[in-house]
């Protein structure tokens, strides 16, 4: 026997949700299950015993929905986040700060910029970031990863002038001169986000790239990450992956959600099945499409239901319900996976309207595990729509610390008659749930997200409809059971059970058994993929 653990409080996240002291690991899998004497006498010369002494022991978390991909290159980039930068210019002081260490016309990239947290929420403008760098283009990314910021040298090499018209589903945002000012929604942001990612793979070379994927891989695991879906993978993102696969550089497994051709591109080649060949390796895989139905900016789909009954649409949508529509049967009609991003209620109807298609006129479309991601302003009669499907509802909990004001205000506003963030509500009517992150747009850590789905607690401390709250051993379910099936590995991981394969996370406390308000506290103490251990805490201090 390879290794045994001793004395925990093991979670197994079985269909009975049953909890053992001790396991054994063999060949990468786990081989018995069961209490202390048991699993101890099956211990030989050779197998490392780790006494656990207490703790808790879950299976590795999966995050089916993180941008991976996009969080690469933050090691050598400049960390615009706010906070812990307190303001504008903060940022632009580590912006000039970076600049003056980067050779001339090197790309400076930079993450999450944040006006929402900010007392004055000023766009950073294309002549602030000239000043910060004059030498560099810039592209500043902001938190929503739906706009970005770029200087007058970045919008010159993507061809952006006064002249350039708004593309379909994009604004350059301009002054009253008719300027740019360097702040690109949505599609607008297309061309420069993808030119920055171009300019960094070629600048840091193959090598360099796989040790910044491999780099942030250890970070995904370093709080128990032990599979994610890369929720926009383009054509730069699937070569980063390639890079370190085969270098042997991706610790963890990733599952590749292919979009457009750029962030906000349609995904009509991906549909077409042209991208059959992204299964490239045990760790590296695909067969799943990515479709974005709203945007952040202007605002997402709405439907605003007015007391008479009736509704009117409000904000934006990417998509008319038949161009959705051919994209969902082209996909399904080649096997694939759909994974429909859709926040605003009349998104969602319109994702949900396309999967009820696909699952009646497709064979075997039912068995895609269809996805809902995102999910954030249902009616009730979209969550039981939702529940009533094969399909899988696919949120992130996290974002109810950051913004759950948001959820708040936008359910009051449209007269939703469903809660902010209804989990209680996905959980009562049967719904198939996982959950991850949409990092770096929340926290990465599934402590937080399952912190929050227990608590409901705000950053400013209140309770975003309590009522909403769901057991944390039920987020834990949706943070490994739900999302091993949401990305098609639930036969390899997601629970322990003899016969899988040996992803498991050791915690300093039990989540189910802690207050709901310390559940933020705990701490990822190991990590282990296949039986190895390939995190510990405080390793190499």
């Amino acid at each position: 026997m390879e290794l045994i653990m001793l004395g925990g409080n093991i979670l197994t996240m079985d269909g009975k949700r049953s909890r053992a002291q001790a396991l054994a690991i063999n060949n990468n899998k786990i081989t018995a299950i069961g209490n202390n004497n048991e699993i101890a006498n099956m211990a030989n010369d050779k197998t490392n015993v780790v006494h656990l002494r207490g703790r808790t022991v879950t299976p590795g978390f999966i995050d089916p929905h993180n941008h991976f991909s996009m969080t690469v290159f933050e090691p050598v980039s400049v960390d615009s986040r706010t906070p812990p930068l307190k303001d504008k210019k903060a940022v632009l002081d580590a912006i000039s700060t970076t600049a003056s260490a980067t050779p001339k016309g090197k790309w400076i990239w930079g993450q999450s910029y944040d006006t929402r947290v900010l007392k004055e929420a000023e766009p950073l403008t294309c002549w602030e970031l000239d000043e910060a760098a004059p030498d560099n283009p810039v592209c500043i990314m902001d938190a929503s990863y739906h706009a970005l910021y770029a200087n007058t040298a970045a919008m010159a090499i993507a061809g952006i002038t006064k002249n350039s018209p708004d593309p379909y589903k994009g604004t350059i945002v301009k002054n009253r001169k008719g300027e740019p000012t360097g702040y690109l929604h949505e599609r607008a942001m297309d061309s420069i986000h993808q030119i920055t990612m171009r300019s960094l793979i070629d600048f840091h070379g193959e090598e360099i790239v796989g040790d910044l994927v491999r780099q942030n891989a250890l970070m995904h695991l370093s709080h128990g990450v032990t599979s994610i879906g890369d929720a926009q993978t383009m054509p730069e993102s699937a070569e980063l992956y390639r890079l370190a696969d085969s270098q042997g550089k991706l610790p963890i497994c990733v599952r590749q959600l292919r979009g457009g051709e750029t962030f906000f591109g349609i995904p009509d080649k991906v549909a077409a099945g042209e991208y059959d060949n992204d299964n490239v390796s045990d760790r590296l895989r695909g067969g799943t499409m990515k479709i974005f139905m709203d945007p952040v900016f202007p605002e997402f789909g709405f439907f605003k239901c007015h007391h008479d009954g009736s509704v009117s649409p409000e904000g934006e949508i990417y998509y008319e319900q038949d161009e959705v529509d051919k994209l969902v049967l082209d996909a399904t009609n080649n096997g694939l996976q759909v994974a429909i991003h859709c926040i605003g209620n009349r998104s969602i109807e319109q994702a949900v309207n396309s999967f009820e298609r696909a699952i009646n006129e497709v064979p075997d479309a039912d068995k895609l595990r269809l996805r809902l991601d995102h999910f954030m302003f249902p009616t009730q009669e979209l969550i039981q729509r939702a529940a009533d499907l094969p399909i899988v509802i696919s949120h992130q909990s996290a974002f109810l610390y950051n913004i759950g004001d948001v959820f708040e205000q936008g359910v009051k506003d449209y007269g939703i008659n469903a809660p902010a963030q209804p989990m209680a509500d996905m959980v009562s009517a049967g719904a198939t749930i996982a959950a991850g992150s949409d990092f770096p747009c929340a926290s990465v850590a599934p402590i937080d997200g399952i912190a929050a789905a227990a608590s409901r607690r705000h950053v400013s401390g209140r309770q975003i409809e309590p009522g909403q709250a769901i057991s944390a051993e039920e987020a834990i379910s949706h943070y490994t059971n739900g999302s091993s099936f949401a990305i098609f590995r639930d036969h390899e991981v997601g629970s322990i059970e003899v016969g899988k394969r040996a992803d498991m996370v050791v915690l300093s406390h039990d989540p189910t058994e802690s207050h709901v308000d310390h559940i933020k506290d705990i701490s990822v103490e190991q990590t282990y993929v296949d039986g190895k251990l390939v995190y510990s805490k405080g390793a190499g201090k």
